[in-house]
């Protein structure tokens, strides 16, 4: 054996059925691009950098941004970058069938330097029909308890094509209770403002407009387990369902990006002024010694 490590290089993975044909690279456990087979319809963001340059990143273990990029943890502070390390770095496959595949990534020297916690975390994608799952188990290989958070950032071509803009197309929640959904917005540092705002709807549907995405993420806090985006005929070609406790819909602020994201969360960024320990940050998950977590998202293609 040699004296170096062979170096890991990205490459993509190929889920097929009659459907639907998914890809997903290895670096960052990203999905990369799903279409679908019969009208060749792309529903994923391209990732062209004069908007965005990321498809659907995994964010952990943390949720957005951090008050100054730092956190404490028991008297220490840490760096860590806006949603985490995770999707900058290579993961592993460690199954592959017919109509899944895993991916892998453990804590490691670099990750410790940001984040001081022993760790496993897969991540599986399996498609049946016109469903992707996407799931999430995170081990706590540490000797403490866990503090974490993680969440989906799935980025969804609007509009599907030349003829209609993005202001021709809407988003449907279904509520819990009956009307408006509120929200929160981000300051301009990134950080969760504790103003409340209401999403206007029309017989349960928002249509988007050119002052949409002007403040950046909107930020749900319960209310729905399930969002549609629709096209000008109303009806879903994306449907988003988790049972996540908040959920963030973002596009480049001011740019009329031809892209939604609906992003499932276990945890969300600090909010203005935070600036306590890791175990008192809004939302934070908490995972004993040995123990594991679980979650989901499924996406519906159509």
């Amino acid at each position: 054996m040699g004296l170096f490590k062979r170096k890991q290089v990205s490459r993509f993975y190929i889920l097929r059925n009659d459907d639907l044909v998914v890809y997903i690279s290895n670096q960052g456990a990203e999905l990369m691009s799903v279409k679908n087979v019969k009208n060749k319809t792309e529903y994923i963001w391209n990732g062209d950098p004069d908007y965005w340059n990321r498809r659907s990143p995994l964010l952990f273990p943390i949720v957005g941004e951090l008050n100054g990029q730092v956190y404490r943890y028991k008297g220490k502070e840490y760096r860590m970058p806006r949603h985490g390390f995770a999707r900058n770095m290579l993961f592993s496959k460690s199954v592959e069938t017919e109509d899944q595949i895993w991916f892998a990534l453990d804590s490691n020297e670099e990750t410790k330097k940001m984040y001081p916690f022993d760790f496993h975390l897969a991540v599986r994608y399996r498609l049946r029909g016109k469903i992707l799952e996407v799931r999430w188990v995170v081990t706590n290989r540490d000797s403490e308890t866990m503090l974490f958070s993680i969440g989906g950032h799935p980025a969804f071509r609007c509009p599907l094509d030349k003829d209609h803009p993005q202001t021709d197309y809407y988003i449907g929640f279904d509520m819990e209770k009956r009307g408006n959904p509120k929200y929160h917005s981000l300051s301009r540092r990134g950080l969760y403002e504790t103003k409340e705002y209401e999403l206007p709807l029309e017989q349960g549907l928002y249509r988007f407009n050119r002052e949409t995405f002007r403040k950046d993420t909107m930020i749900f806090e319960g209310q729905t387990t399930r969002v549609y985006l629709m096209r000008p005929n109303r009806h879903p070609y994306v449907t988003v369902t988790f049972a996540a406790p908040l959920f963030g819909i973002w596009s480049p602020p001011g740019k009329q990006a031809p892209f939604v994201c609906i992003e499932p969360w276990y945890g969300r960024c600090d909010r203005e002024g935070f600036s306590g320990e890791l175990d008192e940050k809004d939302w934070i998950q908490r995972l004993r010694p040995n123990e594991k977590f679980e979650a989901a998202y499924f996406v519906e293609f159509t």
